[in-house]
């Protein structure tokens, strides 16, 4: 798809956009905003308003619009879609965000209403000042706190409505956790059969956080802890997850602003990312293929646990990836990373004139297990995709093991939470290619310090 066209926009305007270009979760807004801001740069506030208004409302939109609809009067399901996303937009400002003025979110979106007629803007007047009357001030969240009226809004604060505007979760479970953590019908169910009620509601709850930054020490310049050291030094609060070398940042967002991550001390990843090659301990002097490599992350991990000795081919169809790959290399200080696109990788595996000790392939999938951080992938989530991706995974398996030697490991990454993606792919592979077998495996599920994925490494059976 090319680039997006770029009027002129106001921050909202720009978020609106970007939402309707996003709505069915085939794009992510982070990447339409890049689009838009490269073609016709905002201030840097109005840019960081409008990323702000785009994943947020990319969270909760599911639920903004589940309460904005108890106060619309009509049928709602008839409205046209960029109305519903206008008062989507100004719900998400005045629920969730508290340093913009009720006036400001609601006259934005009767202006951006009037494109539809005066009396969809009058009523998209009247339904916010009900929204804005009954949503209730921000405050903690307490035990008793009626789930009917308690609107979630991140850290451990909510809203207390003045009316019931959620499910009764002990007589409709699976309506409440929709309504109220904004995730579509189809993966609620799916979660609540699979994982039983109480696990489910922590991933639906994972869903809609506000996801904190998560850091892998480079261990060439600093272990886990002297990074721990000088993130504190920098005045920042880290933490440590436990299990794991993961370092958490809550009181961080933007990565560059870290001192230590400018001087290649630490790269982000979640914790549950970091698992997949740790899985397989890729040794110094090792050739690893990253067959899906995006922004190298998984390509710089490997090389720092080969310190950096060996050598780490990454390829991937974007040669703006590629960019980034090197980039990222750079400032961690590693030299051996090659990057190569997808068109010439065959003739590049030829001329090393040694099959891979280690294959690397982290697949597209449904991202089932990263909602907080990837939002807009809920929209597209169905059977149909699923199935059509699980065709995709397959073929990226096949293409990526033709490389293979007699003594290639094998790393099979997602981050989503189904089964068609994981287990049962993994079992596929090794049912339908003879002489593999599943060695190690993990899974996890995401919860307010993680994201949710899966790893499987695969070895031949002759070994």
């Amino acid at each position: 798809m090319g680039s997006a066209a770029a009027p002129r926009r106001s921050a909202r305007d720009r978020a609106l956009h970007v939402l309707l270009a996003c709505r069915d979760g085939m794009r992510f807004g982070g990447q339409v905003l890049g689009e838009l801001q490269a073609a016709e740069p905002l201030s840097d506030k109005d840019a960081a308003l409008a990323a702000e208004l785009v994943i947020g409302v990319g969270r909760h939109r599911i639920t903004a619009e589940h309460i904005v609809s108890r106060f619309y009067r009509g049928r709602w399901a008839g409205l046209r879609e960029p109305i519903r996303l206008i008062l989507a937009l100004a719900t998400y400002q005045l629920c969730w965000l508290d340093r913009i003025p009720d006036h400001a979110a609601i006259d934005q979106a009767v202006r951006q209403t009037k494109r539809y007629g005066r009396y969809a803007a009058s009523n998209v007047n009247a339904v916010l000042r009900q929204v804005a009357a009954c949503r209730g001030d921000p405050l903690d969240r307490t035990d008793d706190a009626d789930p009917r009226r308690f609107l979630p809004i991140g850290g451990g604060r909510g809203r207390l409505v003045q009316e019931d505007v959620f499910p009764d979760p002990a007589r409709r479970p699976l309506e409440f956790l929709v309504a109220v953590t904004g995730h579509p019908p189809w993966l609620v169910e799916r979660w609540h059969r699979r994982f039983k009620p109480a696990l489910c509601r922590v991933i639906c709850d994972a869903g809609q956080r506000r996801p904190p930054l998560v850091l892998r020490a480079n261990p060439l310049r600093a272990t886990p802890d002297e990074l721990f050291g000088r993130l504190s030094d920098e005045g920042r609060h880290p933490e440590r997850i436990a299990g794991t070398d993961a370092i958490l940042l809550r009181d961080c967002s933007v990565v560059a602003e870290l001192a230590a991550f400018r001087e290649g001390f630490c790269q982000p990843q979640d914790s549950t990312a970091q698992i997949a090659l740790k899985l397989a301990d890729p040794k110094r002097g090792e050739l690893v293929l990253d067959y899906c490599a995006g922004a190298g992350t998984k390509s710089t991990q490997a090389a720092e646990l080969m310190v950096n000795e060996g050598l780490v081919i990454a390829t991937d169809r974007s040669s703006e990836q590629l960019a980034r790959i090197n980039e990222n290399a750079a400032r961690l200080g590693i030299g051996i990373i090659q990057s190569v696109e997808k068109e010439a990788l065959a003739d590049c595996m030829t001329a090393t004139d040694r099959a891979p000790d280690l294959i690397v392939i982290d697949v597209p999938c449904t991202n089932t297990g990263v909602l907080a951080r990837r939002p807009e992938a809920r929209y597209r989530a169905s059977h149909r995709s699923l199935m059509e991706l699980v065709e995709i995974q397959r073929g990226i398996l096949e293409e990526a093991a033709a490389f293979a030697g007699p003594r290639t490991r094998l790393i099979y990454a997602t981050c989503s939470l189904e089964e068609e993606e994981n287990e049962r792919q993994a079992a596929w592979f090794c049912e339908s290619h003879a002489g593999w077998r599943i060695e190690r495996e993990a899974f996890t599920t995401p919860n307010d310090d993680r994201d949710g994925g899966y790893a499987v490494l695969l070895a031949r059976t002759s070994l």
